[in-house]
C-alpha cells in the first residue's frame, strides 16, 4: 500500500470508516433487499476488510413483495440462490448490528434506498439497528473540494459492480485513492 504524507485529512475522517450496501429484488417501493455488503477502513495505515452475505427472504416479502427481473438482470442474484445460500433474516440483522454496532456513522451511496433496505430487514427481522446511516457523498466532502473531485473521477472510472460488497469496498477505494493511496489492500474481514 502506498501511503501519503501525514496530512489534514487524517484527522478529518471519522476513524474507523464502515460502508454499507444493498442489493435488492427490485428498485419499486415494495422490493425487499437480497445481499448486503460492507466494508470497513480502520485507519489510514491498514487494509480494507469485506464482507457480505445473501438474505434468505422474509414470508411477508415474498408473499407482498416485488421481485423485478431488470433488477435480477443487474446484480445477477437468482430467487433459488436466495433460498439455498442466504441467511434468515433475524441473523443478517444480529451480524449487521454486532458488526455496526460501535460505529458512530455507516455510510452509504444509496441513501433513501439503502435507509429503505436497512429499515425492511431489521422490521422482518424484529429487532433495531444499533447504529444509523450517513451519506457517502458527506463522507468524502470531509476531505476537502480537490480530493473529492479525485475520489469522484476514480469511482466515474470503476463504475458499481452491483453486488453489495464490491460496491461497499469501492466506495472506500475511491475515498482513499482521493486522499492519494493508490494502491491499497482490500481482504475479507474476519468476524
Amino acid at each position: 500500500m502506498t501511503r501519503p504524507p501525514r496530512s489534514a485529512w487524517r484527522k478529518a475522517l471519522p476513524w474507523p470508516l464502515a460502508v454499507i450496501d444493498f442489493e435488492a429484488s427490485s428498485l419499486d417501493q415494495d422490493g425487499y433487499p437480497i445481499e448486503v455488503g460492507l466494508a470497513f477502513w480502520p485507519s489510514p495505515d491498514e487494509p480494507i476488510s469485506g464482507w457480505s452475505t445473501l438474505i434468505q427472504p422474509a414470508w411477508e416479502w415474498t408473499r407482498n413483495g416485488h421481485w423485478s427481473p431488470k433488477s435480477a438482470k443487474v446484480h445477477g442474484i437468482s430467487g433459488r440462490e436466495l433460498l439455498a445460500d442466504g441467511k434468515p433474516v433475524d441473523c443478517v440483522a444480529a451480524i449487521l448490528n454486532e458488526m455496526l454496532g460501535s460505529a458512530r456513522t455507516v455510510w452509504c451511496d444509496g441513501d433513501a434506498y439503502d435507509i429503505h433496505w436497512t429499515g425492511e430487514l431489521f422490521k422482518a427481522a424484529k429487532a433495531t439497528p444499533l447504529f444509523h446511516l450517513g451519506a457517502w457523498h458527506g463522507l468524502i466532502a470531509m476531505v476537502g473540494p480537490t480530493m473529492r473531485e479525485r475520489g469522484l473521477e476514480w469511482l466515474d472510472q470503476a463504475p458499481a459492480r452491483h453486488r453489495a460488497r464490491d460496491d461497499a469496498e469501492q466506495l472506500l477505494r475511491a475515498l482513499a485513492y482521493a486522499v492519494g493511496i493508490e494502491s491499497i489492500t482490500v481482504q475479507d474481514f474476519n468476524r
